[in-house]
């Protein structure tokens, strides 16, 4: 796994909600594991994350708080080119509810 890189974030917003990107050109999400990236405990068992310290959580954390204020979150990702993860959060009314 590289030591150094690059990460895009954007933020874009309409009268629905706000979305956020983050995009990088890492090493990417093999397809057949991009369905399970976002649940409890999930590591790739690929060769270069071997090194990669962490427990599989923080995308599930992600997730968890994206729909608790109603919103989701999903990725895009080809091998060797990258990923790009993104969460989209509905605009709040006032009160603090979702509108």
């Amino acid at each position: 796994m590289p030591s150094a890189g690059t990460i895009d974030i954007s933020v874009s917003a309409d009268a629905e909600g706000v979305q956020v990107a983050v995009a990088d050109k890492g090493i990417g999400i093999a397809p057949a594991d991009q369905m399970r990236v976002f649940d409890r405990f999930f590591r790739a068992e690929r060769p270069e994350m071997r090194s990669v310290p962490g427990y599989g959580l923080g995308l599930t954390i992600v997730k968890a708080i994206a729909e608790w204020h109603g919103g989701r979150v999903w990725l895009e990702s080809e091998l060797g080119k990258g990923s790009c993860f993104y969460f989209w959060l509905p605009r709040q009314a006032e009160g603090g509810r979702p509108a």
